[in-house]
């Protein structure tokens, strides 16, 4: 925690298009947002599912970093939850030049 927002290269059930990746990284580092990358060997997130639907989805995973996420109490600094609202909103601002 503290030390930048994890961009998820790879987990147990996906591998982020790297577009989507290279995309993440540009956008935090032109906003100044501390980020990480990020290897899982275990677990993972929806976006694998999302990832093989449809015949293929580009997908990546964004988190805020957490202790205790599976617990009725988890903890969080909320400069990491800024952070990662900021990388997301500027992201979703840019999505669509993305795709042109």
């Amino acid at each position: 925690m503290g030390k930048g927002i994890p961009i998820t290269v790879l987990d147990s059930y996906t591998i982020s298009h790297p577009l989507l990746v290279t995309f993440l990284q540009k956008i935090a580092e032109e906003k100044g947002i501390p980020y990480q990358m990020e290897v899982m060997p275990r677990g993972g997130t929806d976006a694998g599912g999302m990832q093989r639907s449809r015949g293929g989805v580009p997908s990546a995973t964004v988190a805020v970093p957490c202790r205790y996420i599976h617990s009725p109490a988890s903890l969080l600094r909320l400069s990491d939850y800024h952070h990662t609202v900021a990388l997301m909103v500027a992201a979703l601002k840019r999505l669509p030049s993305l795709a042109g």
